[in-house]
């Protein structure tokens, strides 16, 4: 599926997927014919435990860039989910009803979370980051965790 920039940390390896765009809230979107894929990185799902209940915006809503989505819970907190694009949420992941664990058996695979047929593409990619600058961030909130 590509490769991953990897960082280690404790018993840790936390992975962030080449070829995708980050928010700085620790979201990644993949781009395919003007439609986003979003869903929540390894680092999220690793540093915030075990994903127990999701909820997202049905499909049809718009969103704005830094909306909420929707809210994941589990085990350690209840927080939310901010759109990193804007547009029209077209599809909502169907596995996520019964399966919500799959954000952390497969964060970049069949863990993603919803589709969103992009409305301001040229706007929303200058607030994205590019693989590489995401994992020096992630890299800094994982030292910040480890204190």
């Amino acid at each position: 599926m590509g490769e991953f920039l990897e960082a280690t940390h404790d018993k840790f390896i936390f992975k962030v997927k080449t070829g995708c765009l980050y928010s700085k809230e620790d979201l990644w979107v993949r781009i395919d014919d003007g439609t986003a894929t979003v869903g929540v990185t390894d680092f999220l799902q690793k540093s915030q435990g075990d994903v127990t209940f999701l909820d997202i915006i049905e499909s049809g809503t718009m969103v704005k860039r830094g909306q909420e989505l929707g809210k994941i819970e589990t085990i350690k907190a209840i927080f939310d989910i901010i759109s990193p694009v804007s547009g029209i949420i077209v599809e909502v992941n169907p596995e996520m009803d019964a399966n919500s664990y799959l954000i952390n058996q497969d964060p970049y695979g069949a863990g993603w979370i919803c589709k969103i047929e992009l409305s301001d593409w040229e706007g929303d990619r200058k607030e994205l980051l590019q693989d590489s600058d995401y994992f020096e961030i992630m890299r800094e909130k994982i030292a910040k965790e480890a204190k």
